[in-house]
């Protein structure tokens, strides 16, 4: 390669070099074209993503409980709350309620199982999805109490118990010093334990504490005292 061979590719890479930087020089000059992109503003037609929570109330459907959710009974509206006896000493302001929770041993009960051992212990099924027990099977307006799965919402699908599971029973009822109250919560205990023994499950108190002896007496104290309180007038 000659001399001005040799010079002339010097000064076209030169020319090349200062154009270059020319433009590049530009590019800073202009107003926001290096700015970070938190820094800008948004297109007006550019359609930006949500980020915030989620939401699904937002399109109208409300979100789901998350699974496993303890169910806890409405028992204003429960259809086992004994009648207010219009004669008679006034029920107390505070009544009781008495929980009881059979769960299993090892894994879940499963649907069937539960449907098959529901007549044995003498509990069917009621009209909002749960089980109950009558004292008088063909005057079943009255409740003595009633069968609920462990979790929201608490129900059971009596034509699809076969593909059901549930990790486990709660047997709940309101009692308000009437006199069958006590035999009321000797057929819970009496029906808990049919339940924990065909479905080789453990019976728990309201705190989910294993049911003891002396938390079963306490329950009855319990019951006693209502009942005393009633016709002693006590509120």
């Amino acid at each position: 390669m000659d001399a001005d061979t040799l010079r002339l590719l010097l000064i076209i890479a030169g020319g090349s070099l200062l154009v270059g930087l020319y433009i590049w020089e530009r590019r800073r000059a202009r107003p926001g074209a290096d700015e970070p992109r938190e820094d800008r503003e948004p297109d007006a037609g550019k359609l930006e993503p949500q980020l915030g929570p989620w939401n699904d109330e937002a399109d109208g459907i409300a979100p789901e409980q998350p699974p496993g959710a303890p169910w806890e009974p409405d028992l204003q509206e429960s259809p086992d709350q004994p009648p207010v006896v219009e004669d008679g000493p006034a029920p107390p302001e505070n009544p009781l309620i008495l929980l009881l929770h059979i769960t299993p041993r090892v894994g879940v009960f499963t649907g069937e199982a539960i449907a098959q051992v529901a007549d044995h212990c003498g509990i069917e099924p009621g009209e909002k999805g749960i089980f109950q027990y009558y004292a008088d099977t063909e005057s079943p307006e009255d409740p003595l109490f009633s069968v609920a799965n462990l979790v929201k919402p608490g129900t059971f699908p009596f034509g699809a118990m076969a593909e059901f599971e549930s990790p486990g029973l709660i047997l709940f009822s309101l009692v308000q010093g009437a006199p069958d109250d006590p035999s009321r919560l000797v057929a819970m205990l009496t029906t808990a334990h049919c339940l924990a023994t065909e479905l080789q499950g453990q019976i728990r108190d309201k705190t989910m504490d294993l049911l003891t002896p002396e938390a079963a007496e306490y329950m009855q104290e319990q019951v006693h005292e209502l009942m005393a309180r009633r016709l002693t007038g006590s509120r």
